[in-house]
């Protein structure tokens, strides 16, 4: 229950803007949910969040993190930084998943069809190593 709770609280800051002012003081670009927690919340163990900051330089999350945890009043926060994750990640936390801020408008959506495009794009990739791994 505690995780649906913090979702529901999630979803009201987005709303209500306090999202918007958390991911601007910590300079993130686009913030989203993914995962269990937002296919069904009653049964999640954690708040699968997605993080892409702005610029180049990936600035340290742990401030983010914490303020995540704050404001969702649990530690249950599993944060995905976009730009470090692997293809599936990426496409987890950004073609999977409820966008819940972005700095401008369009900038979730072209990240959204990137990641798309970099996963199908590798797919291949993604079965050879299954398969030199059951062999």
């Amino acid at each position: 229950m505690a995780v649906q709770q913090a979702v529901e609280t999630l979803l009201r800051a987005a709303d209500d803007g306090s999202l918007a002012r958390l991911c601007e003081r910590h300079d993130v670009e686009i913030l989203t949910l993914f995962g269990s927690a937002r296919t069904d919340p009653a049964s999640a163990r954690d708040v699968d969040i997605g993080v892409r900051f702005r610029g180049r330089a990936t600035p340290d999350p742990v401030p983010l993190i914490g303020d995540l945890m704050d404001l969702l009043s649990t530690d249950a926060v599993d944060v995905l930084l976009v730009d470090r994750a692997t293809p599936t990640g990426r496409f987890a936390a950004l073609v999977e998943a409820m966008p819940l801020y972005e700095t401008a408008d369009g900038v979730w959506a072209n990240a959204q069809m990137a990641a798309a495009l970099e996963f199908y794009e590798t797919e291949w990739l993604r079965r050879l190593d299954l398969e030199q791994l059951a062999r």
